[in-house]
């Protein structure tokens, strides 16, 4: 447990936007009805936008790890009289990452890394209603059941990517990966199992904040 304690304390935490642009691939997409029609799945959107906050530190000089969190949940309740339906559904996506700085890093010059990660997109699904008796609410439990299905997934990710430094703590990068996905569940009767693969540009905007350079003689 030593070398995590040294770790944490020689790190250097940044945080890094990606940025995904919106393409023809999205509309299309869209336009071919391929999202889960729940709204809060992994590639709907909302769970995993375009824009996407990730939160790391160098442990090395030469490897990092980085998380994400995307939450997307979206209730309904109805009322009619005393009688109330309230359905929900959502996602939590936790994702990490490891790099892995590529060569020697000169100063003033872009720094070359590799990534790879994985994430879990975990679902969540209710139908309830004081209105329900046991079978329509056997009904409800069965299709919350099916929807948690379209919604639950889990992927990787690997790539390329640089940054340079502008000034300050504030560096500027671009980065090329290659997504694969696939559902967190096998429907029955028939079986399906959907997965994805797909490449994914992104620029990247990081803020970081590095260590003091270790104490020489002569130093105050």
């Amino acid at each position: 447990m030593w070398w995590l304690m040294t770790a944490a304390l020689a790190a250097d935490p940044y945080l890094a936007l990606e940025w995904r642009p919106l393409g023809r691939g999205d509309l299309a997409w869209v336009e071919e009805a391929r999202t889960t029609g729940l709204a809060v799945g992994g590639l709907d959107g909302f769970a995993r936008p375009q824009a996407q906050l990730d939160v790391g530190a160098w442990l090395h000089p030469r490897f990092a790890l980085q998380g994400s969190l995307g939450v997307a949940r979206m209730q309904t309740t109805l009322w009619v009289g005393d009688i109330y339906t309230q359905q929900h559904w959502g996602v939590v996506r936790p994702g990490l990452d490891g790099k892995v700085q590529l060569g020697r890093h000169r100063q003033g010059l872009p720094r070359p890394w590799a990534i790879g990660g994985v994430h879990l997109d975990i679902p969540s699904a209710r139908d309830v209603s004081n209105g329900y008796d046991e079978t329509q609410q056997a009904i409800a439990d069965e299709v919350a059941t099916t929807e948690r299905m379209r919604l639950g997934a889990f992927g990787a990710r690997a790539g390329l990517g640089v940054e340079q430094r502008l000034i300050g703590g504030l560096s500027l990068g671009a980065m090329y990966t290659v997504q694969w996905q696939r559902s967190l569940f096998v429907d029955t009767d028939p079986s399906t199992i959907t997965s994805l693969v797909t490449g994914e540009a992104a620029l990247l905007l990081q803020f970081d904040w590095p260590g003091d350079p270790p104490a020489t003689e002569g130093d105050t």
